[in-house]
């Protein structure tokens, strides 16, 4: 059993750190207030670096400030979703259910469809805002845009993948960890028998088609037909999207009271946290090969020159929500001292305590190698979901 006490403490603790020390960065200066949507790119100080609108994030903002909202109660954040609301449907959609990738800073478009993840996130964010507005006024959209993700994510030739490469050989883990994601969501809009078998479509590939028991890890890409590829492509391991399948997977087992998903989950995860853990500098890897000799980078690693030992800061966000997550499920105090080493660690070195929120990229000992609040690859996203999904788990645990 789990301390309460302990846990209440670190509630207190967490919520005064998102609210605070994350999202106090971020509550003004993302506003734009003249073109409207959410400013995403900033300098350690919080300098605007990049006035363009890469959509996938004003959706994650969206989803960000309608769930803090529900959360909370506080009209500053469903101003703030509101405000995003407004921008991606009056500026980003392209049509089919399909939202662009980049627009310029007055909303006119650069990159079109090319990502069905800049649609799952949007989606994500008009979902939850629907929740927290308690409004079907997007409800044709939400329905438009889920049948086009829905017969996308069926189809084993869909091309539309960004920041993945489609390839006739390999099937990519992160669409159906990013719908596994989504579509509970979704379903709370929509009805969950109309994302049911979407869902259990990514379960089943997650659980047992990407996660491979006689590897023990789960890989980012198989062969169309579920088959390990012996490949440098086919060895690599991201720990931080198997954390997001993880807990996504655990929260789905809750749903439907069904403890063979949740137990599955948190088998997977404990697989690559012992193979990402660094055990002599702390944090956890950026990506790896199941074969230990040295990964090769593909996708955004590549474009961002990530090397496999740096520590990012989405993958060790990720940690901090599945252990605290597989920690109250189970009870485990081996799980929540991992918890405690991992969120401290981060506090540590990511946090900076001078500006606010965390930097973009450490090396592998903990230095600064990218100090940027914002990029293109980093908004209000990844590490406050964290947080808030540990201050979550806490609260729930607190009052059973």
């Amino acid at each position: 059993m789990l301390d309460k006490n302990i846990i209440k403490k670190q509630y207190d603790f967490y919520k005064d750190y998102l609210l605070n020390g994350i999202m106090s960065f971020w509550e003004e200066r993302t506003w734009d207030k003249e073109c409207g949507g959410y400013f995403t790119c900033f300098d350690r100080r919080g300098t605007l670096t990049d006035a363009n609108k890469y959509i996938w994030f004003q959706g994650r903002q969206l989803w960000m400030f309608s769930a803090l909202y529900s959360q909370f109660h506080e009209s500053k954040w469903f101003e703030l979703a509101s405000h995003g609301r407004k921008f991606l449907i009056e500026k980003a959609y392209a049509g089919n259910g399909r939202w662009n990738y980049q627009l310029d800073q007055k909303g006119n478009a650069i990159t079109g469809t090319i990502s069905i993840f800049t649609d799952l996130f949007v989606l994500s964010g008009l979902a939850e805002y629907a929740l927290a507005s308690n409004s079907d006024q997007d409800i044709e959209l939400i329905s438009e845009a889920y049948k086009a993700i829905e017969k996308s994510v069926y189809d084993p030739n869909y091309k539309d993948i960004y920041h993945n490469i489609w390839s006739p050989k390999y099937k990519h883990h992160g669409l159906y960890m990013i719908t596994m994601i989504v579509a509970p969501i979704v379903g709370k809009v929509l009805g969950d028998d109309k994302t049911r078998p979407l869902i259990d479509h990514c379960l089943e590939n997650i659980l047992y088609s990407f996660a491979k028991d006689d590897h023990e890890a789960l890989f980012e890409a198989i062969g169309k037909n579920g088959e390990y590829m012996d490949d440098d492509e086919g060895h690599i391991v991201y720990p931080g999207h198997t954390f997001e399948s993880s807990w996504a997977c655990i929260q789905e087992g809750r749903r439907r009271n069904d403890q063979s998903i949740i137990d599955r989950a948190i088998q997977i995860f404990e697989w690559i946290y012992k193979r990402g853990i660094d055990n002599e500098y702390g944090g956890i890897y950026s990506y790896l090969d199941v074969t230990s000799g040295k990964p090769k980078q593909f996708d955004w690693n590549k474009e961002t020159n990530m090397s496999w030992d740096d520590k990012n800061f989405w993958v060790n966000a990720e940690a901090i929500a599945v252990t605290s997550m597989a920690a109250v499920e189970k009870q485990n105090e081996e799980y929540f001292n991992r918890f405690i080493d991992i969120s401290e660690w981060c506090y540590k070195n990511f946090y900076d305590n001078e500006y606010g929120e965390w930097y973009a990229e450490l090396y592998r000992d903990g230095s600064i190698k990218l100090s940027d609040k914002g990029t293109k690859w980093k908004a209000a996203y990844h590490v406050p979901r964290g947080i808030m999904i540990a201050m979550q788990e806490f609260k729930n645990y607190t009052e059973k």
